[in-house]
């Protein structure tokens, strides 16, 4: 088997091909990492959650990695991900008794429309950000979040045959 460093091109390749990774974060030196659905686009990671252990070590430290991998039979890529948390939260709604001549959505709106729009591409894109643990009912509405992982660096390796 051989190894070899991937490209940058490559990476985002994986990225793009990907739905499935593992996010880790850190807070008082101890490490967490979960499974999370996400999209790229726009040099940056899109995902989805409910609150909870996750989100909260990220508020207290926006610092994460991400690792995705490709595993098939002639061999295998992975590709790792640092990056900062960023939380895409509601804009306060617009005052509609103010008219106004070119009202735009604040840009908070547009990222969390645009992660929207990247997520809502693939089946079942809110799991498991959206579900209990009581149960499997999407919480698409309500007090679930979108955040944004913007790249900082990024690396893969592969190795074949």
């Amino acid at each position: 088997m051989n190894i070899k460093e991937m490209t940058r091109p490559e990476c985002v390749a994986l990225l793009k091909s990907t739905r499935l990774g593992r996010l880790a974060c850190v807070r008082d030196n101890r490490p967490y990492v979960v499974p999370i659905h996400f999209a790229f686009g726009d040099n940056a990671i899109f995902s989805f959650s409910l609150p909870g252990k996750k989100v909260e070590w990220m508020r207290e430290n926006p610092h994460v990695c991400l690792q995705v991998d490709d595993v098939g039979g002639d061999g295998w890529k992975s590709v790792v991900v640092d990056g900062l948390f960023e939380d895409l939260p509601r804009a306060p709604e617009v005052d509609n008794t103010i008219p106004a001549v070119d009202q735009q959505l604040p840009k908070s709106n547009h990222d969390r429309e645009f992660a929207w729009s990247l997520l809502q591409k693939h089946a079942n894109w809110w799991e498991p950000g959206a579900l209990n643990l009581g149960g499997a009912t999407p919480a698409i509405s309500g007090s679930h979040l979108f955040y944004r992982i913007k790249i900082e660096a990024i690396s893969g390796r592969q190795a074949f045959q």
